[in-house]
């Protein structure tokens, strides 16, 4: 893995980074990846480390690798592997963006895979407002309607 790789934390402790983010006025955002992910790298390199390297856009970001069986506690304080936390998540396409409030509730849709990458920093653009909306009016839960995917195409 490239040596930028580590620009961007393993989770460990949902919760702790969760509340932190929150404190921050920020949604916890959740990178999905796997190793030798070509689309996976591209997320990270062309879109994810500029935001985080962006420090007005105040963005928490910690990744969780799908195939990985390195411990972290979820939102509940759970022990899981980072695989069983991506399973009970559904994440069944990596890269996969999870955008999550204090107590883990989804602040937006996830952003799931990368065939797009043209709309890709508009899908994320789009994810990142939402979700802060959501935490700054208290409301928890996405909106019903299904916002586009970077796989939707523009």
């Amino acid at each position: 893995m490239a040596a930028f790789a580590r620009d961007i934390p393993a989770a460990r402790d949902l919760a702790r980074e969760a509340r932190e983010a929150r404190q921050e006025g920020s949604p916890l955002v959740v990178f999905f990846s796997q190793p030798g992910c070509d689309y996976c790298e591209r997320a990270r390199h062309d879109y994810l480390e500029p935001l985080i390297a962006d420090r007005a856009s105040h963005v928490r970001l910690v990744e969780v690798d799908v195939t990985s069986s390195a411990p972290l506690s979820d939102f509940a304080g759970a022990k899981l592997s980072q695989a069983e936390f991506a399973r009970a998540q559904n994440v069944r396409i990596v890269p996969t963006l999870g955008f999550y409030g204090s107590g883990g509730e989804r602040l937006a849709e996830p952003l799931v895979g990368l065939t797009v990458p043209d709309f890709y920093g508009d899908y994320l653009d789009a994810r990142l407002a939402e979700a802060r909306k959501r935490l700054a009016s208290g409301v928890t839960s996405p909106s019903p309607a299904r916002a586009a995917t970077a796989t939707d195409g523009g």
